[in-house]
């Protein structure tokens, strides 16, 4: 006897007193339909994937695209998905004010302020002197007010210009003199009594009472240029530091 047919009788003594379930064929069938029902429900998630996955890139399309990106890099004259272009207004409608034309807009830069012939205004201190100093006076005490512009006199051999200012604190005259022949400070003022002497930045100085419980102070700035301080009141305590202040 060959192999085949040993191993068909050997079957058949094993399943010889087997018998089959009247239900078997049933069974068999409803476990086909359900895995037909799985292999149906698989594909159908499988293609809702890939269109899914097939619809990012026309998605991303129509994101706004950031600055620098080949949108912006795109010439001017097209038009881009997202940006439509303008319409022309309606005929008889007025067309919509240019931004040039609105106030606020304008992007030129402002004229500095000018300073004034007599210097730009100076408020030495807590509240400092009233008015408009000129370019070469630094300090002046507080609550003074100019009496006026400063005056000019003299010749063009030697010019004196006059400058005073009055106030709660006293007042205060400062004059500039400048011409050829000045020495030192003796030619500049006549103080009453023995005048002193001190320096101002340096330089040598003449210091004295004036009548009317004044005092002032005199010296040389440079060659050819004196000034003179007088001060009364309550600006007197000051004399040097108001001299410090004066840079002709």
């Amino acid at each position: 006897m060959d192999l085949e047919s040993e191993l068909r009788k050997a079957m058949a003594e094993q399943v010889a007193g087997a018998s089959a379930s009247p239900s078997l064929v049933t069974d068999v069938k409803r476990r086909h339909r359900r895995r037909r029902a799985r292999v149906h429900a698989a594909a159908g998630v499988a293609a809702a994937s890939v269109a899914a996955l097939a619809l990012v890139p026309t998605y991303q399309s129509f994101r706004a695209t950031p600055a620098g990106s080949s949108e912006t890099a795109r010439p001017k004259d097209t038009v881009s998905a997202l940006q439509l272009p303008e319409r022309p207004s309606a005929p008889g409608l007025p067309a919509s004010p240019s931004s040039k034309g609105r106030p606020g807009t304008d992007s030129s830069p402002k004229p500095e302020a000018r300073e004034s012939s007599g210097g730009a205004p100076h408020k030495p201190g807590p509240g400092g002197a009233l008015g408009a100093l000129p370019s070469w006076i630094t300090y002046l005490p507080d609550g003074l007010a100019s009496t006026g512009p400063c005056e000019v006199s003299g010749s063009a051999e030697r010019k004196t210009t006059t400058c005073g200012w009055r106030g709660g604190s006293g007042w205060v005259e400062i004059a500039l003199v400048k011409g050829g022949g000045l020495t030192g400070p003796q030619d500049l003022t006549k103080p009453a009594g023995v005048p002193g002497r001190t320096t101002v930045r340096g330089m040598p100085a003449l210091v004295g009472d004036r009548p009317g419980s004044a005092r002032q102070i005199s010296w040389l700035a440079r060659p050819g240029v004196g000034v003179t301080v007088t001060a009364a009141g309550a600006a007197r305590d000051q004399l040097m530091r108001i001299a410090e202040g004066v840079r002709p």
